[in-house]
Order: structure tokens, then C-alpha cells, then sequence
């Protein structure tokens, strides 16, 4: 008579060779996502970066025409809520999510785990976050297609990014005196104490060529250049790098071996038992 241990053992293992056996489809991948602040010592700080995977057909701005409302509020803010309903809106399959809690300041980073499909919907990466301190000075990438993440294919794999150019929203006048994250950094005052505080500028997403030389009020005795984005001494590889990596998963071989595994198990405890 075949014990109940060892017949159950069977069953599992015949179940894992039929798994093992059917045709592969298209499965999820989980990825890790990291942000990391390239800034040097007293340099720019990130607000916590908005990320969303689509097909391709997500355009957060475009350069050179006016920001849109959900884009003022996360440039000015550091606000993602806007931003994030737009994008689940805009189609099925897309997931978005944030990297970090709070300001990301100079050598900090933040990470978070997802669920993509890298052949489907989830090819592509769009990213924002506000960079302080200013007005409405963010990074995001204006071409949806810039980041694709195809190869990721299997675990360990990963594909790195620079984020691209500072833009200045051209949506809140650029006045030391209201710009949000002052309170980072000594000297630069209090900064916005709420949402959208500033001065409505009317104009276009331009990129910055020359950090704070517009700005009204510059503060007497204080040294701006670790701030200076521009300097390419200083920020060799731009502002923050996105990492994105392929983590381990269930598979069906890791399956298929614990199933193995309890029948090995099964057949030690039922000579045991006789």
C-alpha cells in the first residue's frame, strides 16, 4: 500500500513536470528601481521621483510649450498625485509608483520594487521629480521612448540612466524668496510655506542653461556654486541615475526542484515510519 505522504509527493511532482512542460508566456518581471542623487556635497536636493511603465504612449511635457496642470503642480510642489492619476488614466496595463519618502538630498538614494511586463506594456519608464531648491525646476523625460526596458530578460540583469536636463516649468516666477526646499539650505530662506505660492510666470518648459542667475533676491554671502548643475565639473553625470534591475522570482524549475525535493522527503519519512 502506497503511504499518504508518498502519494501526495507524486502528485505534486507530476503536477511541476506538466508546469515545466506547457509552452512559456509571458510572465511579470520584478524589478528594483533605484534612485541615486550624482550631487555633490551642498548640492541640489530631489522631491520623491515619480515613475510609471507604459507602452510608450505616456508624454509627460514637451519643450517649449507650456506645462500642463498635473506637470505645474509637481514642478512647483514636489506634488505626484496629479501626475500619477493622468498617467493611470491614460490606458490599461500601465503601473506607476514613487521612489523615496521625502527630500533625496546629495549621495542619498531611494528604491522600490515593481511588477512589469518589459515585453508589453511595461517596455517603457517615464520619470519626474521637483529639483530644490527652486520654483518650478524638475527632471523628467519629454520623449517617452527614451528609457526602454527590454533587456531586461532575465535576473541580475540591469540597465542604468541618466536623468536628462533640468527644465524650469515656466510656471511660478523664480524668487529666492518663495522658492520651495529654501529651508534645506542655510541662507536661502524659509521658502514656500504651502502649495503654489509663488508668482505666475505664464511660460514655457525651458531647459536650464544657467541655474538661479533669474532668480530675484539672491542671497548675500552664499556660495552657489555646489548648486550649480551646470558645472559639469561638479555634476559630471547630471543631477540623479536611475538603475533599474531584474530580481529573483518563482520559476517553474524552482518548482519543479522543491516538488522533487518533497518527494525525496516523502520517501525518508515513509522508510522511517516502516
Amino acid at each position: 500500500m502506497i503511504s499518504p505522504s508518498i502519494r501526495h509527493a507524486s502528485s505534486a511532482l507530476c503536477a511541476a513536470l506538466m508546469f515545466a512542460s506547457w509552452p512559456a508566456a509571458a510572465e511579470p518581471l520584478s524589478i528594483r528601481a533605484t534612485l541615486e542623487n550624482l550631487s555633490p556635497d551642498g548640492g541640489v536636493y530631489l522631491t520623491p521621483l515619480w515613475l510609471g511603465f507604459h507602452d510608450g504612449s505616456f508624454d509627460s511635457h514637451d519643450a517649449g510649450a507650456p506645462a500642463s496642470a498635473e506637470l505645474e503642480r509637481l514642478a512647483e510642489d514636489g506634488n505626484v498625485g496629479p501626475l500619477s492619476a493622468a498617467f493611470s488614466s491614460g490606458g490599461s496595463g500601465r503601473t506607476d509608483g514613487v521612489l523615496g519618502a521625502g527630500p533625496i538630498g546629495p549621495g542619498g538614494s531611494a528604491s522600490a520594487l515593481f511588477s512589469i511586463d518589459p515585453a508589453g506594456p511595461g517596455r517603457y519608464a517615464s520619470y519626474a521629480a521637483m529639483v530644490l531648491p527652486s520654483n518650478d525646476y524638475f527632471v523628467a523625460n519629454g520623449n517617452p521612448l527614451a528609457l526602454d526596458l527590454s533587456g531586461l530578460t532575465a535576473k541580475g540583469s540591469f540597465i542604468e540612466f541618466a536623468l536628462g536636463a533640468v527644465h524650469d516649468a515656466g510656471t511660478e516666477v523664480n524668487d529666492f524668496a518663495t522658492s520651495a526646499g529654501n529651508g534645506l539650505f542655510a541662507g536661502l530662506g524659509s521658502g514656500q510655506g504651502g502649495p503654489d505660492q509663488g508668482a505666475a510666470e505664464g511660460g514655457v518648459i525651458l531647459a536650464v542653461l544657467d541655474p538661479f542667475a533669474g532668480f530675484a533676491g539672491a542671497p548675500a554671502g552664499i556660495d552657489l556654486g555646489a548648486l550649480d548643475f551646470s558645472n559639469k565639473g561638479l555634476y559630471p553625470d547630471g543631477v540623479a541615475r536611475l538603475r533599474f534591475e531584474a530580481v529573483p522570482e518563482a520559476s517553474a524549475s524552482l518548482l519543479l526542484a522543491l516538488a522533487i525535493g518533497g518527494v525525496f522527503a516523502a520517501r525518508r519519512r515513509g522508510a522511517a515510519a516502516g
